[in-house]
């Protein structure tokens, strides 16, 4: 998965934090960053892929399999950022949410609900986090990092939308999907989420933009609004 929060444009790279590493970004990282995102991706991609053509009644694997491929075009097409966090939390978590989809197990699980209502929730969103980056464009990406601000769209309502999406479709697959593996996949998945939340939103931060302090008054949920 990848970082989907709004982004300020760095005017220099700063370092603050806990362990924080915020640098500017070589031609050679970045490469080096999108040839991960395509393996990552690739192993996700091809393991649903082989799931699904087992059983293709299980629309829920499709559709997941839809979102994450679409998640790998935009990894490849994103702008090159000015400054990323580099710090080992923020790309422990970026790992791990790249990864875990290969951990995913939907072999002997069992439904909670019949298979059109996970169907639902996975196209509902899906829906939504194709709206925010499509808004978004070129400055999605992985890791938190400064590809300029976005405050339009779903972005008037919550901080981080994409992640909104993420959430309403894990359930929705988990739902169809359940067992106890992947539970537990999803939910470290999430504990991931939140973590890149806070390094991303500390990153813009410590960049002293004032737009996006404004804007941070002015939104104030991040993901759930009236929740979170």
């Amino acid at each position: 998965m990848a970082s989907a929060g709004p982004r300020a444009v760095a005017q220099q790279a700063e370092t603050s934090g806990a362990g924080a590493r915020r640098t500017p970004e070589g031609q050679s990282t970045e490469w080096l960053l999108r040839a991960f995102a395509l393996l990552a991706c690739s192993l996700a991609v091809g393991r649903l892929a082989a799931a699904w053509w087992l059983d293709t009644t299980r629309w829920t694997l499709l559709l997941l399999l839809i979102t994450e491929g679409c998640t790998l075009v935009l990894v490849l097409m994103a702008r090159r950022a000015k400054v990323r966090d580099l710090s080992p939390s923020a790309i422990a978590a970026t790992l791990y949410a790249a990864l875990c989809f290969v951990l995913l197990d939907p072999a002997g699980t069992v439904r909670l609900v019949p298979e059109q209502v996970g169907v639902l929730l996975l196209l509902c969103g899906a829906a939504w986090q194709f709206g925010a980056k499509l808004v978004l464009g070129r400055s999605f990406g992985l890791l938190p990092a400064q590809r300029g601000l976005v405050t339009s769209g779903p972005y008037r309502v919550m901080r981080h939308p994409i992640y909104c999406g993420y959430l309403i479709s894990h359930i929705g697959f988990l739902l169809v999907n359940a067992s106890w593996w992947n539970f537990a996949v999803l939910s470290v998945l999430c504990a991931a989420q939140l973590l890149r939340i806070r390094r991303e939103e500390a990153l813009l931060a410590d960049s002293r933009d004032a737009q996006y302090n404004r804007y941070r008054c002015q939104v104030r949920w991040r993901v759930l609004p009236f929740v979170y």
